[in-house]
């Protein structure tokens, strides 16, 4: 096991959510370098910025927000202070053995353009994911998400057969806590300066009521199921319960823990690593959950 963990960025809803866990000496060996680097189109007119890493041969995993290179630039431009999220070690251990797409995701993050108004949509994100695995040349991808990045991903595997599976965390996918999060996501959003971060989390408002709209447990959970069986994988810190001290309430392992029963009984793995809230559970140990899963596994 690697013993480097670094700051994790995530955000539910237009608050910044820093991840910070100890780390020790131990930093990437080498610089990581990219196969191609491009942009992709979306039919709006929005370039969405891409990196493509790791073996050719080996099976691809997407992996956007929290992660994205860009979420740098929306947490300086947010605070008005730099912070540098390193994730060279994480993607290190994920090329070892598996493609990379990585990807400045949502809308509004780094070298992606928009957002534009009311338009992330569950629809126009799985057409996103398709438009830029299209201009990287891949087929069909295991989404990687957190948090917010979780609930895109789960929305992309309902609107796309491209999305071969999930790998994803901090977000429940039966009883997902919608009439919770967008309220209290509103509010936060509301509360940050005018430019593209609050652009970009008003539209995390509106990708969440969209979601609701379109979410029914049974229809959601069979769809998911479809043509991706061994290849569902989530995980959660025990203790999760969105970021109280920043406006957020969430049952987020609550209605993971609740459900965990026909989540497995649908085909899904689910991992609850105790001890450990949204805020402070470390990139090891999922990740090491993580690699465990996909072992093995091709698609």
């Amino acid at each position: 096991m690697h013993a480097m963990i670094t700051k994790v960025a995530g955000c539910f809803g237009g608050v910044v959510i820093l991840l910070l866990a100890s780390s020790c000496a131990e930093q990437a060996s080498e610089p990581l370098t990219s196969q191609r680097e491009g942009v992709a189109v979306a039919d709006d007119g929005v370039e969405i910025s891409y990196r493509l890493m790791g073996p050719a041969d080996a099976p691809t995993l997407w992996v956007g927000y929290p992660w994205s290179e860009g979420m740098n630039d929306l947490l300086s431009e947010i605070s008005g202070a730099r912070m540098d999220q390193d994730h060279s070690a994480m993607l290190s251990r994920l090329t070892e053995k598996y493609r990379v797409l990585y990807v400045d995701y949502p809308r509004g993050i780094g070298g992606t353009t928009g957002p534009l108004p009311d338009d992330l949509l569950p629809e126009t994100a799985a057409k996103d994911y398709e438009v830029v695995a299209d201009a990287a040349g891949i087929d069909r991808f295991v989404a990687l998400g957190y948090s917010w990045g979780a609930a895109l991903g789960v929305q992309v595997a309902l609107h796309s057969k491209r999305c071969a599976g999930l790998a994803i965390g901090g977000w429940p996918v039966l009883g997902a806590p919608f009439e919770e999060i967008i309220p209290q996501s509103a509010a936060n959003a509301a509360a940050l300066p005018p430019g593209r971060g609050r652009d970009t989390f008003v539209s995390n408002v509106k990708f969440y009521e969209a979601s609701l709209a379109g979410w029914d447990d049974q229809e959601s959970m069979e769809a998911l199921q479809r043509d991706r069986a061994g290849l569902l994988y989530l995980y959660v810190g025990s203790e999760d319960v969105g970021v109280p001290a920043q406006g957020l309430n969430l049952p987020i392992a609550e209605r993971i823990v609740e459900h965990r029963k026909p989540l497995e009984d649908a085909g899904w793995r689910v991992a609850v690593f105790a001890g450990f809230d949204h805020m402070n559970l470390p990139e090891d140990v999922w990740l090491d959950g993580v690699l465990a899963f996909l072992e093995g596994k091709s698609w």
